[in-house]
């Protein structure tokens, strides 16, 4: 391996290449000497490895009126043994690529970017962003003061759309969701950009995902087709996310429809990780901080058994155990996650979304119903039985015989291939 060859974090270059004009591409960081340093990722030179394992990632900026998205990864294979010195050569073989390629049209590199040493605390100029009105979408999130769209501006580019989430000054939550988010970097994981403050509150800036996913619930359609497309569709994409997310050893406790974001091409965006929390060994202060309110500041209706409180004490008609905060910590898991994601699926199937078990009126009664008598969902009119199969699965109540998120994307892959 060349020692020149250096990593890039996936998220740094997001956030460098969007506020430039389309065309720019990263290839370097700046070094005391200025030697040219290439992209993001570089195999290792294990003697197994092959010519065609030796590869850079090359990420430009491109135009969303051509693509779906604003940042484009070509995987260039790393020909020449001395790549830094000579990036003319780079740039050839992407440009051969996309000759080659069905691509009728594609954005030229024009600029190339050289990046600074990264911002740990991830600030962004306010004077960038337009078309803020906090006033303009009236429900406050439980932990944030308020959400808006807006409007991302910078010289010789199209708008970004955006969304800003506002918090009170030294709110956990805000620190919470920077410090989890900055780490994260996957297609169906919402995007964060950055942040500012101004003397009354902190804002988080995130890509605007679209609607929320909820909002497409109940699906109305008579056609079985159509509707096992949609609900694969989704499905393959937010199993695909949590295994990201386990694979940083994140559990997100809050997965809901409500949480969930859909764009107008039908691209999923997990997103509000609030209550996320990172396990690992040993002290972990500040996601069990996240911990310091009770458990009934979780949703009943989307939580496992384990992640339940008892009823209540046995022998006595006393209010439900509280558990510690160290309980709570320990008994969510990416398979307490899995649970959560088969109510997802059935919300989309419901005429009130917001209510799964829709017999059940008072939340608490689920207590019963589902820790200490084992029941589930049950099957709605709507819900196919190819679906309902999969969702038993996910609601196995020892967590141990749950059917992974692994498993879940290749069934709903599976499924999609027959209904298209």
């Amino acid at each position: 391996m060349s020692p020149y060859i250096q990593n890039i974090s996936a998220s740094y270059v997001i956030r460098s290449l969007l506020p430039r004009p389309c065309g720019t591409y990263i290839l370097r960081y700046t070094t005391a000497n200025d030697d040219v340093i290439s992209l993001i990722k570089f195999n290792d030179n294990s003697k197994e490895a092959t010519s065609r394992d030796n590869y850079i990632v090359l990420s430009i900026r491109v135009d969303e009126t051509i693509y779906k998205n604003y940042i484009q990864h070509y995987r260039l294979p790393c020909i020449v043994e001395n790549m830094h010195e000579n990036t003319s050569q780079l740039l050839d073989i992407y440009n051969q690529q996309q000759k080659n390629s069905k691509t009728s049209a594609f954005t030229p590199l024009r600029h190339e970017l050289i990046l600074p040493p990264e911002d740990e605390d991830w600030f962004l100029d306010k004077k960038h962003f337009l078309d803020i009105d906090f006033n303009r979408i009236q429900t406050v999130g439980k932990h944030n003061q308020g959400t808006c769209t807006a409007i991302w501006q910078s010289d010789k580019q199209n708008d970004i759309k955006i969304f800003i989430k506002r918090f009170t000054k030294n709110n956990l939550y805000f620190r919470h969701e920077l410090s989890l988010l900055k780490d994260l970097c996957h297609f169906s994981i919402v995007t964060l950009y950055g942040q500012y403050s101004d003397s009354r509150f902190s804002y988080l800036i995130f890509e605007n995902g679209g609607e929320s996913l909820e909002s497409c619930c109940p699906l109305k359609t008579r056609l079985m087709k159509t509707k096992m497309r949609f609900i694969s569709n989704v499905g393959f994409q937010i199993s695909y996310a949590m295994m990201y997310l386990e694979s940083k050893n994140i559990v997100h406790r809050d997965l809901t429809a409500s949480n969930v974001l859909i764009n107008s091409f039908g691209f999923i965006r997990v997103a509000d990780f609030g209550h996320a929390i990172k396990k690992e060994e040993g002290a972990n202060p500040l996601e069990r901080s996240q911990t310091a309110n009770e458990i009934n500041r979780f949703q009943f209706r989307f939580l496992a058994p384990e992640c339940l409180p008892d009823s209540k004490r046995k022998g006595t008609t006393e209010k439900p155990i509280d558990f510690s905060h160290a309980d709570i910590y320990a008994r969510f898991s990416s398979k307490s996650d899995v649970w959560s994601f088969g109510i997802l699926l059935i919300q989309l199937m419901l005429d009130d979304p917001s209510k799964p078990y829709p017999n059940i009126v008072d939340a608490n009664d689920l207590l019963q119903y589902v820790k200490e008598e084992g029941k589930i969902h049950p099957q709605p009119s709507e819900c196919p039985m190819d679906v309902y199969l999969i969702l038993e699965r996910c609601w196995a109540y020892e967590a141990k015989n749950r059917i992974s998120f692994s498993d879940i994307r290749d069934r709903m892959h599976s499924l999609n291939t027959i209904f298209n």
